[in-house]
Formats: structure tokens, C-alpha cells, sequence
């Protein structure tokens, strides 16, 4: 069964299979909203309209950037069509709320509903979830849609043992730290300072195709924004920076004993201290993107970051100054911050694969 309805109105018709493109063909106006997590991303998903979906769950794909599901549905007309519901978060986010890849088992027939991706009409960013026990999974706040009985997903309580350890170790900066506390810098922050050239990239860029996160893939300084835990470990005469998502590594190097630069996706980073503040600078960077949005940057960015621990211990506070002679016209720079949430946990493995014929 498949249906389509306003996302604020009834339902308004069913629909088969010859008339899936017209909801394909949707346009919305373009916006920079989210990320690659975000279901509602009108970037990535006609957002406009929500489509609904009844069939029988045939696999189960519990792999990052996002957990995905097939659904086998029969149409009005009789054809078996397979579609694919893409759940947002990272398996990371999802295990650490409570929800495990057997919240759901293959053969068992379900409803779903989401908003129909971009890049492929046989997609949808999923937002709800009807399950054979009667409860229901929603994506983020939303109301349920056909259940009174919400399936509930609890973040898992911090063990005390690994709260005490991470306060006894913490020492500065050098400790893991918790979720962003401001959302993503917006390309309308910095867009006036694009070059004629650099706007002429980013016009170019159309996320459902050249996103290079629905690929597995990130670089600086998009990974220093996404929400997720970062590490910073002290190795002496270097400085490890780990961030979560597609486990990110960096290396900054304090001392001149330090191997010749190389041109890589998270740059090459050099640093020094200036009192309780970490200053990194960082260039070589073999990196397209200055955001997740399609901001273009050059070979010849380079990026002064600054690190240092909140007065009161609740937060590592962040600048990072990009300047970039091809692409911008002044100097960007922006801002955000980590809270200290002891005893949070790193997931070494990211374990991304893009599609499902990376499953194998």
C-alpha cells in the first residue's frame, strides 16, 4: 500500500506505482538546513509531502552514516517494488538512546512514512514506523501518526565508575569531550565574502549528488562541526585530535622533529601553546568543501584554530579563523563548543559504508 499526504493535512489519496513520480518531482526551495542526519534536510528529501508505505521488512542494513531498512511493498496495481527507509542518526546516537538493530525484524509487515530523498525515488528519509506490537517509532519530537503507544528510546545512564575515572584523568583540554553546544555554521554567515569564483563553485554544488558524507567521507573543517564526541590526547611532542563521526583522526605537531607536510583532507596541523590556550594552524588541506553545504575551499586554505577549557570546566571553547585568497575575500571565522560530559564514551569504529552493495 502506498499513500502520500501534506506533512499538516489528512490523508489525501492513495496512490500506484505509475504515480510515484509526480511526488519525485516535487521542487522545494533550496535551504541549509542540518546535515546528512537531518530527515527533514529539504536539501536531500522533497520535505513537502510525507509519503506512506505498507509492506513486509525484507533487510536490514545497521551500518553508519545511517541505519537502513527494505521494505517490500505490493502496489495498487499488483508489482512487488522494493523501498528503502533510511533512518536518521548514526548507530552510534541510535545504541547510545536505547535502540538496537532488533527493534525491528525481517518478514515482520509494517507502516512507515517519511519524505521521498532526492537522489534516489525508491528512498525515504524515515520519520515514522509502525511496528507489528502496535508501538511506534518517530524520528526526533514529532507527534505520533497512527499509535498511542510511542516506542520509547532512553539514553542509557552513565556508568559512576567511568564518570569517576574521566574526572580523575581529565587534565585540560586532553580528555573526551561531549555534544556541540550551537548548531552548524550556515553558509548565509559567510556567503558575502565569497569571491565571484567562489560563488560561481557553490552554485554548482547539488547535495544529493556531490554531498560527499552520503559517500562516507569528510575533511576540515566540517568534522570539527558535526555533533558528535571528540578526543583530544596528549602524545608528547603531538597532539591526537579524534572526532567520532568517520572517525576522524588528526595530528598536530608541537615540536620541529615533524615529518615533511602532505597534502590530506584534514590538512596538516602544527601547534603551540600560549598559556592555557592551544593554538593549531593548519594548510596542505586536499579538501573541496569549507562546509557541508557546497561552500567550496582552495589548496591555498589555511585555518588558525584555538582550543582552551572553560573558566568553570563545562565546556572547550573553539575558535577557528579560515582564510582563504581564492575562494573568500576576508578572512572566516567561526565559533562553537563541546561540553564536558564525564564518563561519555568514544566509538572507536565508525563503520560507514554508503550504499548496500558495500554491506557484503
Amino acid at each position: 500500500m502506498i499513500k502520500t499526504q501534506s506533512a499538516n493535512s489528512p490523508w489525501r489519496k492513495s496512490l500506484c506505482a505509475a504515480t510515484l513520480s509526480v511526488i519525485a518531482g516535487l521542487v522545494l526551495p533550496a535551504a541549509a538546513v542540518g546535515h546528512h542526519g537531518s530527515n527533514s534536510n529539504p536539501d536531500l528529501y522533497l520535505a513537502e509531502n510525507l509519503l506512506v508505505l505498507e509492506g513486509e521488512i525484507s533487510r536490514i542494513l545497521w551500518r553508519n552514516p545511517h541505519p537502513r531498512l527494505m521494505l517490500s511493498v505490493v502496489g495498487d496495481d499488483g508489482a512487488e517494488a522494493d523501498w528503502e527507509l533510511e533512518m536518521s542518526g548514526s548507530i552510534n546516537g541510535l545504541i547510545a538512546n536505547g535502540l538496537n538493530s532488533d527493534f525491528v525484524q525481517i518478514g515482520e509487515r509494517v507502516r512507515a512514512a517519511g519524505v521521498v530523498s532526492r537522489r534516489d525515488p525508491t528512498s525515504i528519509g524515515l520519520l515514522h514506523l509502525l511496528l507489528p506490537s502496535g508501538e511506534e517509532y518517530v524520528n526526533g519530537n514529532r507527534e505520533t501518526l497512527w499509535s498511542e503507544e510511542r516506542l520509547q528510546t532512553r539514553r542509557r545512564p552513565t556508568d559512576p565508575a567511568a564518570v569517576t575515572a574521566a574526572e580523575e584523568s581529565a587534565d585540560g583540554i586532553f580528555r573526551v569531550w561531549g555534544r556541540r553546544t550551537s548548531p552548524r555554521p550556515v553558509p548565509e554567515a559567510y556567503a558575502d565574502l565569497l569571491t565571484a569564483h567562489g560563488r560561481e563553485l557553490a552554485s554548482r554544488f547539488h547535495a544529493p549528488r556531490d554531498n560527499p558524507e552520503l559517500e562516507c567521507r569528510t575533511g576540515i573543517p566540517t568534522h570539527m562541526f558535526d555533533p558528535v564526541p571528540m578526543e583530544i590526547t596528549d602524545g608528547g611532542d603531538r597532539i591526537h585530535i579524534h572526532t567520532e563521526e568517520y572517525n576522524v583522526r588528526r595530528v598536530v605537531y608541537l615540536t620541529e622533529d615533524r615529518p615533511e607536510p602532505v597534502p590530506t583532507n584534514v590538512g596538516y596541523s602544527t601547534g603551540r601553546w600560549e598559556g592555557d590556550t592551544l593554538v593549531v594552524e593548519t594548510t596542505h588541506i586536499d579538501w573541496p568543501y569549507f562546509d557541508p553545504y557546497g561552500t567550496p575551499q582552495s589548496d591555498r586554505m589555511s585555518y588558525v584554530e584555538t582550543f582552551r577549557v572553560a573558566d568553570d570546566d563545562s565546556r572547550l571553547d573553539y575558535t577557528i579563523v579560515a582564510t582563504d585568497p581564492v575562494m573568500f575575500t576576508a578572512p572566516v571565522e567561526l565559533e562553537r563548543a563541546w561540553r564536558w560530559q564525564p564518563g561519555l564514551q568514544m566509538v572507536e569504529n565508525f563503520d560507514c559504508v554508503a550504499d548496500w552493495g558495500d554491506s557484503d
